[in-house]
């Protein structure tokens, strides 16, 4: 029973229970997605003789070789299932909505890049 202006309390249980929306399940395929696109067109525009930007990745680009996009898919993948284990909280399902965004924002500058060569040309 609730009573008015009394917080619910939540139980720990209730905050790892599998049950996702659909907004949620379409966020966090649309992340893994774009995720997936972002390793593909990575890996294209370097063929071509373009540069990584973010000297993280280039680093582990370096460090790793072709390997490295087996490391990302898994490290963004497993990123996005402790996103769903506290998806309750309003501050991890903003994260999320960010990351996609900043994902469409770097496959938008991607295809700019595949559509017209690393320099423009």
């Amino acid at each position: 029973m609730e009573f008015p202006g009394h917080a619910m309390r939540v139980s720990r249980e209730d905050l790892h229970r599998f049950e996702y929306g659909v907004g949620l399940v379409s966020l966090v395929v649309l992340v893994a997605g774009l995720n997936i696109l972002d390793a593909v067109f990575t890996h294209l525009i370097l063929a071509m003789g373009g540069a990584e930007c973010n000297p993280v990745v280039r680093a582990a680009i370096d460090a790793y070789g072709d390997r490295f996009w087996v490391w990302k898919v898994a490290a963004v993948s497993a990123l996005l299932v402790l996103m769903c284990l506290y998806s309750r909280f309003r501050l991890f399902r903003a994260i999320l909505a960010g990351t996609a965004l900043l994902f469409a924002g770097v496959i938008s500058w991607q295809l700019h890049i595949l559509a017209n060569g690393p320099l423009g040309r």
